[in-house]
């Protein structure tokens, strides 16, 4: 883990394309603390910038999106 994460800062920023978006739920089911679905199922932001282990899961879920409709940018 980074110092910026140990302490309580972000180390990245989330960003979702939600025009990419086909509503597979693999972000909201790996990471549910950063990430959920509206009514249509399109991906919703809960926590743009993640820290300590909701950061770990974003990346993984941006990973497991199957059209790469997650990105994490670096914070600040």
């Amino acid at each position: 883990m980074s110092g910026e994460q140990q302490r309580g800062r972000p180390a990245a920023r989330v960003v979702a394309d939600t025009s990419r978006c086909v509503s597979s739920g693999q972000c909201a089911v790996t990471a549910p603390s950063v990430f959920d679905q509206d009514e249509s199922g399109q991906v919703v932001v809960l926590a743009a910038e993640p820290v300590g282990r909701a950061a770990e899961l974003a990346r993984e879920a941006a990973a497991r999106c199957p059209v790469s409709a997650l990105r994490l940018q670096p914070a600040g």
